[in-house]
């Protein structure tokens, strides 16, 4: 075979090549720009639509007199800092901690010696064991029941109120039991200022994730709480 055979026969290949080669190009160019065109229209609106995150996951605060403060797990010491307030200011006569272990707990530990040292009796201090939102709304409710209480005013931080009030408000469902939220005093972040915190753009997107999984796991729906 002669060498201009074989390059005749070569020369569909390399144009095949040269068209492909051409076609990644643009390719790549075009997801380039639509990706610029993305961040930019994301970074030109951040105003809007960080906050509205925050928004999303946050319920507000209104404190009222009830039968127990529950502290939700997690959030030492400002979560057990501000129930403690609420107990001073009469609010209710117990506070209900969550995230109890077996075989003990160092958070909730700390948290009761925080209650018993500004005054609060360890008579009125009640760890509850749980490990999780959702088994914090099972064993809320159950006390609820134990107890023969009406009212509960749950305190836990901002990012997790939504998701976890939907959850408590799940398991007390028919029980009579009325739920109320109060969030701590003066946080770190707000729902107008999270991503400029490092904790903030740690747990927001945490909790975005969790509200997810939560919708898909057990059904609780952000938006019909």
């Amino acid at each position: 075979m002669s060498l201009r055979s074989l390059d005749h026969d070569a020369l569909p290949q390399r144009l095949a090549s040269s068209r492909r080669s051409r076609w990644s190009r643009r390719l790549f160019v075009r997801i380039g720009g639509v990706t610029l065109v993305t961040i930019a229209i994301l970074a030109g609106s951040a105003g809007w639509w960080l906050p509205a995150i925050g928004g999303l996951l946050a319920l507000p605060g209104r404190p009222a007199p009830a039968d127990a403060i529950v502290v939700l797990g997690g959030g030492f010491p400002l979560r057990d800092q501000h129930a403690i307030d609420l107990y001073r200011e009469g609010y209710a006569r117990e506070i209900w901690r969550t995230g109890e272990m077996p075989g003990g707990s160092l958070i909730v530990q700390k948290a009761r010696r925080l209650a018993i040292d500004q005054g609060v009796p360890d008579s009125a201090f009640v760890p509850l064991i749980t490990d999780s939102t959702w088994t914090d709304g099972r064993e809320i409710a159950r006390m609820a029941r134990e107890r023969k209480v009406e009212r509960v005013l749950i305190v836990t931080d901002w990012p997790h109120s939504r998701r976890a009030m939907c959850v408590i408000n799940r398991h007390l469902a028919g029980t009579g039991v009325v739920a109320i939220y109060d969030g701590p005093r003066n946080p770190p972040y707000t729902p107008a200022n999270w991503w400029r915190d490092p904790e903030g753009r740690y747990i927001v997107p945490g909790e975005l994730l969790k509200t997810l999984y939560y919708l898909l796991r057990f059904g609780v729906a952000p938006w019909a709480c």
